[in-house]
């Protein structure tokens, strides 16, 4: 009977144990459960190659506006809007008969002048010998050598005049100073045009061409200290590339050929240029789409979702949950964003640490959390774009 009674109180005991356990473990669960769920994403070092790009716009490495020099009515224009056209092409011509009886009156003028000079000349020779036997007076002799001087000045400028008449009647074929793509045409064949009748046309030459970028100051600081140390080696070990509006990436490769000494003081901005052949003229001026400048090595770094990196006065930060799942607000300092939609953290995160990816509006500091691991590509999708 004593062993009876041993045995139902050692079961009484073991039973009354197991149902306090299970009061406990439901009580962890249902408190648990009431606890704010947020997703996390534990911090690791990640392998990429660094990236940035910029709005960039399409400008012709020159443009020029072709302009009448001379007046007249317009007889031919030799292009067609859009083609390309070599430098000294002839684009349009003004009727020349005026012109070319404007340089027959001053070669004309010219001829006239050097026989002028030739007798003048002459004439004063004569004075010289006359002057030796006393047949003629000095003052004679002093007319004698004013008149000689006077018909050389005058052939002089009836030189000069016909030289005058000969470039304006060059003039009156209009040539192309540079090769490249010409535009509309602004005055038709019969117009009257002048010096002051504005533009002709447009040409732009099509190769190599630009794309004129602008970087915030912050951003620059973050490239130089990405992509190399020494700022005169800031452009070597990078790919410089175009990519179009639809996301097509242009198939030639380009090079920076130009960083702007100050910055612009309205936009805190530097200005840059790349340059890129454009043997088929597949960059047109005026075009936008993006420069992107990757490093050719993989770096490695501390890379976290960009939405996981909040902002407030004090600057960037994330949502820690350390091993009590509790919440810390981490002050974080910032590398070169991505892309991909991640972002490098220089300070403030160690590897294996969680970070909140989710439910931030809802978060405290200090506050307890249910935290649910979540994988990277969950967050960044587009792993191509970080990692390659």
């Amino acid at each position: 009977m004593k062993k009876l009674l041993i045995v139902v109180a050692t079961v009484a005991v073991g039973f009354l144990g197991y149902q306090f356990y299970v009061r406990k473990l439901a009580g962890q669960q249902q408190a648990a459960s009431a606890l704010l769920p947020v997703n996390v994403l534990e911090v690791t070092e990640r392998e990429y190659f660094p990236h940035v790009s910029f709005v960039a716009k399409i400008e012709p490495k020159e443009k020029v506006a072709i302009l009448a020099r001379v007046t007249g009515f317009l007889t031919q224009r030799l292009f067609a809007e859009g083609d390309y056209v070599k430098e000294g092409q002839i684009l349009f011509e003004i009727e020349k008969d005026q012109f070319e009886a404007a340089l027959r009156r001053a070669e004309a003028n010219v001829a006239k002048a050097k026989a002028s000079e030739a007798n003048a000349v002459a004439q004063y020779q004569r004075a010289k010998d006359l002057i030796k036997t006393n047949d003629i007076s000095k003052a004679r002799l002093d007319e004698r050598e004013a008149e000689a001087s006077g018909a050389e000045a005058l052939v002089r400028q009836a030189e000069s005049e016909a030289e005058l008449a000969r470039l304006n009647l060059d003039y009156t074929d209009i040539r192309a100073p540079l090769s490249g793509r010409i535009g509309e045409a602004y005055y038709s064949v019969g117009a009257l045009i002048s010096p002051e009748s504005g533009v002709l046309a447009n040409i732009v030459s099509t190769t190599p061409i630009y794309a004129v970028f602008s970087v915030p100051e912050n951003q620059l600081l973050q490239m130089r200290h990405t992509f190399a140390a020494d700022q005169e080696k800031a452009t070597e070990g990078v790919d410089i590339t175009f990519v179009f509006a639809d996301g097509e990436v242009y198939n030639h490769p380009g090079s920076l050929n130009f960083i702007d000494i100050e910055l612009d003081q309205q936009m805190n901005t530097l200005k840059l240029r790349a340059s890129f052949p454009n043997p088929d003229n597949g960059l047109i001026p005026g075009q936008y789409g993006r420069v992107v400048i990757a490093y050719k090595k993989p770096q490695n770094a501390l890379l976290v979702p960009q939405l996981a990196v909040q902002r407030d006065l004090a600057g960037a930060f994330v949502y820690v949950v350390n091993e009590k799942n509790q919440i810390e607000k981490r002050p974080v300092n910032e590398g070169v964003e991505l892309d991909g939609g991640a972002v490098a953290i220089e300070k403030g995160l160690a590897v294996g640490e969680r970070i909140v990816v989710d439910n931030f509006q809802k978060i405290v500091p200090t506050m307890f959390v249910n935290p649910t691991l979540v994988e990277w590509q969950t967050v960044v999708p587009d792993q191509k774009e970080v990692t390659e």
